[in-house]
């Protein structure tokens, strides 16, 4: 009797973050009792976007999602799969072939089954929508450690490259204090374990105190996920990003890209080349070459702290008020999969069936209505219900 195929399993865990802010780890030794909820706008939404995944996966592959995404969304792309779509408890799922996650958390690492070894040099035998299943996961202990901005600080202050000011703090007379050393001038606080700009507050108020709406907010955020990573915060005027693979004996940059966001620093995009050996770094050779020395440097970080995986590394050029710019080389660290591994796996992917040109410049766009012609538009994800949450390439030769 032949055994019954079984699919593989995508996890679209966007909400991760939620889970490893429940782990004890250095830098969180009193981690939130409770999972902190998520809306229900930023379940769907992120939801929507977690089935950009399907660009790892075959024909016949399951994609599992926090709350369930209708299918007939997921819009026909030339060369990309549409797995079957799953929702709910994770331990109420089949058991899979292999299981393949967003980010790993303990909840991950408990519904896959046997793990298998990477190869040494994956991009030799695969292409780079299929590497990351055969890549050894990471433990959750170790992706909450680095994955917490309490690490990306410490390494970036042991480059000297820390914004002015940044600093963990514990609570609202601390950040007084802190203000009142800083003086005038923007800044923001962001949880410790966040993505997609949720979890902080802004304040763009010149004064050196704390608002009675800041003082709310702020003591919320503390209360809620312990302390917070204080920053200056930075007229943007550029944005790049880096996404790459740490593997047993050495890491494997896959590509960087500029990176689409709104005027609070909310991701929106990501703009890269077409041409699988290109890389879109910042505009001057000097920060390049910092951006460079600033990966190899985590890598040397994460390798010690003992992670492995896939991590992406994200800058921004600002502003200075004298009006010259600064390049600034780690605004974050993910220690997980990142929309600029996706992007380039779909671009990858799709080059062919599109028939993309090497020199074509592609957006991977989140958005709520789908966009007129501005280009070539290749729906991904439909708006939902509601008019939102669509996702879409936008093709310019």
């Amino acid at each position: 009797m032949t055994r019954p195929h079984r699919p593989r399993r995508i996890l679209g865990n966007l909400d991760a973050e939620a889970d490893l802010a429940r782990i004890v780890t250095p830098w969180n030794p009193r981690p939130v009792r409770r999972r902190p909820a998520l809306s229900r706008p930023a379940l769907a939404a992120m939801s929507g976007a977690a089935t950009l995944l399907r660009v790892f996966a075959r024909e016949g592959d399951r994609l599992w999602t926090p709350v369930p995404v209708d299918p007939a969304r997921l819009a026909a792309v030339p060369g990309l799969p549409v797995p079957e779509l799953e929702s709910g408890p994770l331990d109420a799922l089949p058991p899979a072939a292999a299981v393949l996650a967003w980010a790993e958390t303990p909840q991950a690492a408990a519904h896959r089954g046997p793990v298998p070894d990477g190869p040494r040099r994956p991009e030799d035998r695969y292409p780079l929508w299929e590497v990351p299943w055969h890549l050894r996961p990471p433990a959750p202990e170790v992706v909450a450690t680095v994955h917490h901005r309490a690490f990306a600080l410490n390494v970036a202050r042991a480059l000297e490259r820390e914004l002015p000011g940044a600093w963990m703090v514990s609570s609202l007379t601390q950040l007084e204090a802190h203000l009142r050393a800083m003086g005038p001038g923007a800044w923001v606080v962001k949880a410790p374990l966040s993505a997609a700009g949720r979890s902080r507050h802004i304040e763009r108020s010149p004064e050196p105190a704390l608002s009675p709406a800041a003082r709310l907010r702020v003591g919320r955020l503390l209360a809620l996920h312990g302390p917070l990573l204080f920053e200056p915060w930075k007229e943007r005027v550029e944005d790049v990003g880096c996404a790459a693979l740490l593997l047993p004996e050495e890491h494997w940059v896959i590509g960087s890209h500029h990176q689409i966001v709104d005027r609070e620093g909310r991701f929106r995009g990501i703009e890269l080349t077409a041409d699988p050996q290109g890389m879109d770094r910042p505009r001057d050779s000097k920060s390049q070459v910092l951006l460079a020395f600033t990966v190899y440097r985590i890598v040397e970080a994460l390798e010690e702290a003992g992670y492995h995986g896939p991590f992406g590394v994200d800058a921004f050029v600002h502003r200075l008020p004298d009006g010259t710019t600064s390049f600034h080389p780690l605004g974050e660290l993910n220690a997980r999969m990142t929309f600029g591994l996706v992007a380039r796996a779909l671009v990858n992917r799709v080059r062919g069936p599109l028939g993309l040109v090497p020199q074509a410049r592609v957006r991977l766009l989140f958005g709520r209505p789908l966009p007129g012609e501005r280009g070539r538009v290749v729906p991904l994800l439909l708006p939902g219900p509601d008019g939102g949450g669509a996702a879409w390439l936008e093709i310019a030769s």
